[in-house]
């Protein structure tokens, strides 16, 4: 593509030469060597450094044109100078690709809680349905039998577009794509043609970045506003406050709830060990549901599959079997059981209160025994909510073990005590001892925490383990460590109670 062919769409200036090769966009100048030749850079600013720093660098390592704000003196290469530079990436990123998404049915999940269970069913319920799913998420990009890692929830532009251009070209038919509010406030999914998106909740998190709700609330119903505009079919959550704001806001939004009145809700359902079992009322009829995911939370995120899948013309019969076949989802309430079935272990990614409370009123109903929570909170992170994820864990949980999470540049005991400012009337236990009432103790190293919840653990009892699911590293002082909740827990419980009590 002729540098020509992409300015007529972007509000800039050139200066240079526009009859040049464009074969491909990057915002990080340390792949331009490696990069074929013809790469545009973009000078996109980051969370601590500014892409302009870089365009010298960028050229002097083969870039054919740089996109950015402003202009730099004597570097050798066309200048492209826009008002907006995401907005800019966005279009050029598309337009390089050759839109790519116009040729996929992509489907957009966005909210604070249950992103990534949603495509997960949603990716189910497609398969079933005949069709080639993608998916773009937390845990992983994936299509084609293919796995990829996935650095950002939602990437860049250039990363996004560049993988929705391989899943079109691949024969994949369907995407479903984890958006986070970073990734639309940044507008890194600019000119994706969604033809569906789904608001599954919103709740205290990013407030470190994005400093109110209401400002977290308008970055996260960016995605519904450009799906009013195209035509696309919105799906609400309206059993959440902001869901109801979001409805109010787009009058002609699919809505789902636990209760009737919503376009989709279920007719009847049981939540059992194991087990969600439901009759879920839609505009085309009633869908059939027997679900391994469990607790009320998950029977959330099935309607809101369900009113996604509908939306874009998934029959009944794809729908339930496509529920039906999906056996787990990675760190999500995944459970180990103990050597001797006496007890289990939850892996849980929960690291809001709300996603926190919601996992432990799942395995309430399920525990004969205690329940205890193993977690702590993230460092360089959005603070306040660590005091009450410390007053949702002490209240819910018969015990608490507050340890580490990924601490990054924070000093561990720090975040802790800010989680601890939470458990304000709870009894504060020595690690050495094995307590026998309610309250709480400090274990800062992650793997002696979930160490200890095992070997407290007795007949009957039930550990979650919440904050990192899938993950399986720690970083500290900005390294990262291997580090797998799953590993550590299987290790302990191998060892039995060995462990016991430190007595």
């Amino acid at each position: 593509m002729k540098l020509s062919d992409i300015v007529p769409f972007l509000d800039c200036q050139v200066f240079g030469s526009v009859d040049i090769d464009i074969t491909g966009i990057s915002t990080d100048s340390r792949k331009i060597a490696s990069s074929p030749q013809g790469v545009l850079f973009a000078a996109v600013p980051g969370e601590h450094v500014d892409g302009h720093a870089y365009i010298p660098a960028a050229v002097s390592s083969g870039a054919v044109c740089v996109l950015a704000e402003k202009q730099t003196p004597s570097i050798g290469a066309t200048q492209v100078i826009v008002p907006d530079i995401r907005e800019a990436v966005a279009r050029a990123a598309d337009l390089i690709f050759g839109e790519p998404s116009k040729k996929l049915v992509l489907i957009g999940i966005t909210g604070t809680n249950g992103k990534t269970t949603t495509t997960y069913i949603l990716e189910s319920i497609l398969k079933k349905a005949g069709a080639n799913p993608g998916v773009i998420g937390t845990v992983n990009y994936r299509y084609n039998g293919r796995v990829f890692a996935a650095p950002h929830t939602t990437p860049q532009a250039p990363e996004l577009q560049a993988i929705l251009k391989e899943m079109a070209g691949g024969g994949v038919t369907h995407c479903v794509m984890e958006v986070s509010s970073h990734a639309l406030e940044q507008k890194r999914a600019g000119h994706c043609r969604f033809k569906a998106g789904v608001f599954t909740n919103l709740t205290h998190d990013h407030l470190d970045y994005h400093k109110t709700m209401e400002e977290y609330f308008r970055c996260k119903s960016l995605l519904f506003t450009h799906l009013n505009e195209n035509g696309g079919a919105s799906v609400v959550n309206v059993d959440d406050p902001w869901g109801k704001k979001l409805k109010g806001a787009f009058s002609g939004a699919l809505t789902f709830s636990l209760s009737s009145g919503a376009d989709v809700f279920p007719k009847s359902f049981s939540l059992l060990e194991g087990r969600t079992e439901a009759v879920i009322s839609t505009p085309s009829g009633d869908v059939l549901v027997s679900s391994h995911l469990v607790g009320e939370y998950n029977l959330q995120n099935i309607l809101g599959a369900v009113a996604a899948a509908a939306s874009i013309g998934i029959g009944k019969e794809a729908i339930s079997q496509g529920i039906s076949a999906l056996e787990r989802v990675p760190g999500r309430l995944e459970k180990l059981e103990s050597k001797a079935g006496n007890f289990r272990a939850y892996v849980d990614y929960a690291h809001t209160g709300d996603a926190l409370e919601r996992a432990l009123e799942a395995l309430r109903p399920v525990t004969s025994g205690r329940l205890m929570t193993v977690f702590g909170c993230g460092g360089n992170r959005d603070r306040g909510k660590r005091p009450k994820m410390g007053a949702i864990a002490a209240r819910l949980s018969d015990f608490t073990i507050v340890t580490s999470d990924n601490p990054r540049d924070e000093e561990p005991l720090e975040i802790i005590k800010e989680i601890e400012a939470g458990i304000s009337g709870f009894r504060k236990f020595d690690p050495a001892v094995s307590p026998s009432e309610k309250g709480y103790m400090v274990i800062p190293d992650r793997k002696e925490a979930i160490r200890k919840a095992v070997a407290l653990a007795g007949s009957g009892d039930t550990i979650l383990v919440a904050g990192k699911g899938h993950e399986d590293y720690q970083i500290i002082k900005g390294v990262k460590h291997h580090f797998d909740d799953f590993e550590v827990i299987r290790e302990a419980m191998e060892e039995g109670k060995t462990l016991a009590a430190h007595q």
